[in-house]
């Protein structure tokens, strides 16, 4: 496995669409500086024109890599997919689960890489960007440090149904259409109901458990639907469901 697992993390490393993706990181940060920076030329210096604003901007935006979970995995698969009856010198000997497994993980270290990366990246640009108004301190960054690492496990969840969605599915198509219904278009219908004016009562209670409505709660740690240990326990939860149905799907499939 563990060989399988490095030359998965070779040619993901070396895909151009790695090299896009950190691309996308870098233009959303200057982006986001440039736009902050246009703002207070225009209206002058007020609190949401400073550094620190921007890294709490970003806690909003932790959604964005959750939806980009896919575009990962499907840079970890490659052009091929996994297929059990073709063998080489390095999948001869690994079975299903083993392969399903080795994807995974090496996913998660993708996953893991671009997090480190867009972390630093954020905190480099917005301190060139925002050097002269002193406020990025390091407060600002072990606050962000701390929302950031509260949201790992839903990351984390997202990266294992967007492995199961392509693992289930017979083209990257329809892993990625199946993906969206599973983390956007089901969370927004029961977000829908349980709002004004439905407001049905299993809709409210299943929306607590959404990743999408906890990753809404992230940046406000004083909000009483803030839930430190609901959060992990649903992106464990949802790590759990997704690997199991995955992997039993998979070893189901017929090729």
């Amino acid at each position: 496995m563990i060989k399988y697992i490095v030359r998965n993390l070779e040619i993901a490393l070396r895909r151009r669409y790695t090299l896009a993706y950190l691309l996308g990181i870098v233009g959303l940060c200057i982006l986001a500086n440039v736009a902050v920076v246009g703002f207070r030329m225009i209206y002058g210096t007020n609190d949401g024109t400073f550094a620190y604003n921007i890294i709490d901007y970003a806690t909003w935006c932790f959604i964005i890599p959750y939806y980009s979970c896919i575009f990962i995995t499907d840079i970890v698969f490659g052009k091929i997919y996994p297929n059990p009856r073709i063998k080489d010198n390095i999948t001869k000997n690994l079975n299903r689960t083993q392969i399903y497994f080795s994807k995974l993980i090496s996913s998660l270290i993708v996953a893991i890489l671009f997090l480190i990366a867009a972390f630093l990246i954020l905190i480099l640009t917005t301190t060139v960007f925002q050097f002269s108004d002193g406020t990025m301190q390091w407060w600002v960054v072990e606050d962000f440090l701390q929302k950031m690492c509260l949201a790992l496990p839903l990351w984390l969840a997202g990266i294992s149904i967007a492995n199961m969605c392509l693992f289930i599915t017979k083209n990257k198509k329809k892993a990625f259409v199946s993906f969206f219904i599973l983390t956007f278009l089901i969370p927004r219908a029961i977000m829908f109901f349980a709002a004004e004016p439905f407001e049905w009562p299993v809709f409210r209670t299943a929306r607590a458990y959404l990743i999408t409505q906890n990753f809404s709660l992230l940046p406000y740690p004083a909000d009483p639907e803030r839930n430190v240990l609901l959060i992990v326990i649903i992106g464990i939860l949802y790590m759990v469901l997704a690997n199991v149905a995955g992997m039993i799907a998979f070893n189901k499939k017929k090729f």
